[in-house]
């Protein structure tokens, strides 16, 4: 099984936060991976009671509502350009539509926030002097989603650098949104402080917060499981695919008690159907063991498959195994070393060792 971590909210996410980790190293069928995350201070993890979260719109009645309110006032505008109350009104719903973009990306959903990339070109982009204005204002939200506008390149132009000023002033403003970011931005060189945002905008219930608390709780020496569990699972809750993919690790190595696998595969496979491809690989290991659910190679196989066209690195190898053993698919030395030959070059040395052996059974 491998689980993919990540510190970061998605392709666009910010690059400056370089990690390490030692503890959740994730486990493929002979394979290894280490997994990377921030070792940002030693300080407590616990976690606070959680502030009560609001009822919100369904995300994509709320993106469908702001797209058919943009085009209303852009229909507006364009036969009364200088109508300073729409153009407000416009720059307003812009604010909106970036702040729902970076939750779709908090939650991990990417098609939701792809949406939104697109949608911003085709309603948003004059707003920007409106946004400008209100940042100059005072206004903390304003500065965020500019910051959200330069790091996932609204514009044309990525500038992580320009994206983390804008959340250093966002939260310097009493913004608290713009914590979990301006932390991302830190760490490296303000661990402690970047500790501290983290936690408090878990606290607050940002989904990747709690996700990435989580994985510092399970990180801690010793690590701290109950920490990481209840973190985890209200990230997972909140619908972050790969929160509920660690859960099924930490299930089905033990770590939360008593190995349970058949929960485990239940967390995978709800991971899974959000495409989550760790959750794909881990669940055809489980079916290739026979571990918490009915052994089936086949059924193995096509999980492997399924990360493996992703990209997946430990899927590549795990596919390419089956291909060359005809384990869960007719033997087809091709294809074996096809997909093993992408995952040597992904850095498993494991792939070596078979494609070594197909050489032999060619000669």
């Amino acid at each position: 099984m491998l689980i993919a971590f990540g510190l970061s909210l998605g392709p666009a996410d910010i690059a400056c936060a370089k990690t390490k980790s030692k503890k959740v190293a994730a486990k493929s069928n002979k394979h290894k991976t280490k997994t990377k995350a921030a070792k940002l201070s030693s300080s407590k993890t616990s976690m606070k009671k959680p502030v009560a979260a609001p009822a919100l719109l369904d995300p994509a009645a709320e993106f469908q509502l702001i797209e058919e309110d943009a085009t209303s006032l852009q229909n507006a505008l364009a036969v009364t350009p200088d109508d300073s109350l729409a153009n407000q009104k416009l720059a307003e719903l812009a604010l909106r539509a970036l702040r729902s973009a970076e939750k779709a990306l908090s939650r991990g959903d990417e098609k939701l926030f792809g949406a939104y990339v697109s949608q911003y070109p085709k309603r948003f982009a004059e707003t920007r002097p409106a946004l400008e204005n209100m940042a100059a204002r005072g206004v903390g939200a304003a500065d965020y989603v500019l910051g959200a506008v330069e790091l996932h390149g609204l514009e044309g132009t990525k500038s992580v650098e320009r994206a983390c000023q804008r959340f250093a002033t966002a939260v310097e403003k009493g913004f608290a949104g713009a914590r979990f970011r301006h932390a991302q931005c830190i760490e490296e060189r303000d661990p402690a402080r970047a500790l501290s945002l983290i936690r408090e905008a878990a606290d607050a219930g940002h989904v990747a917060a709690n996700e990435r608390m989580g994985r510092i709780c399970l990180d801690a020496e010793p690590p701290d499981v109950a920490c990481a569990l209840a973190r985890l699972d209200r990230a997972a809750r909140d619908g972050r695919a790969s929160a509920t993919t660690l859960l099924g690790w930490m299930h089905a190595e033990g770590i939360a008690g008593t190995p349970d696998p058949a929960h485990a595969a239940k967390l995978y496979a709800e991971a899974a159907r959000k495409g989550e491809v760790s959750a794909h690989n881990n669940l055809g290991e489980l079916h290739e063991k026979g571990r918490g659910v009915a052994k089936d190679e086949s059924a193995a196989f096509g999980h492997y498959l399924a990360a493996a066209k992703e990209g997946f690195p430990p899927g590549q190898f795990n596919v390419g195994r089956l291909y060359a053993a005809g384990r869960g698919t007719a033997r087809n030395s091709e294809e074996a070393r096809r997909w093993l030959e992408q995952a040597e070059k992904a850095g498993i040395p494991q792939a070596q060792e078979i494609l070594r052996l197909l050489d032999q059974d060619s000669k």
